[in-house]
């Protein structure tokens, strides 16, 4: 059974590290999510809106046919997933490191990597804010890359990450630690529960 993401569920953990995502309407939107347009609202794609403009332009490309032309990929993604746009608002402003800094502390996390975004975390206490729109739409893509949770970005999502040291891909990490500790995903996998198929026997035999 592959694992997929629901987007509360996304919200959810994103919060759970100090990112606080809020619904928002297309003209006020900086992040969104294409989820499935059913009860599971399964996201297969997340996104950053540079622009109004170009927010007009990718529902454009949601909507065109992708079966005999040749096109991007992101038409068919949406269509075959019957996939509708979630839009929410980031506020640099209401990001809490306070959270992702407690849970370093309290589960001994370490090494350069978890210094480095420490620092980072700290300055966002004394300065302005260290963590971007840019920033956050990279944590919700390696949110799901590190919960190994499919989705259908093509940048951000390398399962070869080339910079998994760097301070989103540390971030998505903590979140996911986090999201297992309160409950909001499972501490482990359980494989039993992974449905097997057994293979047909040679008719040789």
């Amino acid at each position: 059974m592959v694992k997929l993401m629901n987007a509360d569920q996304l919200v959810k953990i994103a919060a759970g590290a100090g990112i606080f995502l809020h619904e928002a309407t297309p003209e006020t939107e900086n992040l969104y999510v294409y989820a499935t347009d059913d009860s599971q609202a399964h996201t297969v794609y997340v996104g950053k809106s540079a622009s109004r403009a170009r927010s007009t332009g990718e529902v454009n490309v949601e909507g065109q046919d992708y079966k005999d032309r040749i096109g991007v990929g992101f038409s068919a993604l949406i269509k075959e997933n019957n996939a509708t746009r979630r839009s929410f608002r980031y506020d640099p402003t209401s990001f809490d490191p306070a959270l992702l800094l407690r849970h370093i502390e309290e589960h001994e996390w370490g090494g350069p990597a978890i210094e480095a975004l420490r620092e980072r975390l700290d300055a966002h206490l004394v300065a302005a804010p260290t963590i971007s729109v840019e920033d956050v739409e990279k944590v919700l893509v390696r949110i799901h890359v590190n919960t190994g949770r499919l989705i259908g970005n093509s940048q951000f999502a390398s399962q070869w990450e080339a910079t998994v040291n760097g301070a989103p891909n540390v971030i998505a990490v903590l979140a996911a630690d986090i999201a297992r500790q309160n409950g909001t995903l499972p501490k482990d996998t359980d494989v039993d529960a992974v449905p097997t198929v057994e293979r047909p026997r040679d008719e040789a035999e």
